[in-house]
Order: C-alpha cells, then sequence, then structure tokens
C-alpha cells in the first residue's frame, strides 16, 4: 500500500461510519455519536498520513 491507498482507504472508512451513525442516529443516539467521532478520526488520520511522514523511525 502505498500513501494514495492509505488516504483512499481512511476517507472510506469515515464515509461508512458516517453513514451507519445517521442511520442509527434515531434509535442509539450515543452509539451514533461514537461512530461520528470514529469518522472523525478517520479523518484525522488521513490528514496526518497525508501531512506527516509515514513512519517516525529511521530504517535499518
Amino acid at each position: 500500500m502505498n500513501r494514495r491507498d492509505l488516504i483512499a482507504f481512511e476517507l472510506f472508512y469515515a464515509d461508512t461510519v458516517r453513514r451507519e451513525a445517521k442511520a442509527r442516529a434515531k434509535r442509539y443516539p450515543e452509539a451514533s455519536a461514537l461512530l461520528m467521532r470514529n469518522a472523525d478520526a478517520a479523518v484525522a488520520r488521513a490528514e496526518a498520513i497525508r501531512c506527516g511522514p509515514l513512519f517516525s523511525e529511521k530504517a535499518a
């Protein structure tokens, strides 16, 4: 996997989780809020992957 693949997967995951959160919003509001936080975290991970180094250690 390259950087572009990792970013695409995180954004796909965020979209999927947001869709699931919207479906559960009325019946399970607490679970919906947790899913939305997970989607926000996925977007943050995608931004970190996009802007920063992929690994914090140097290869030996």
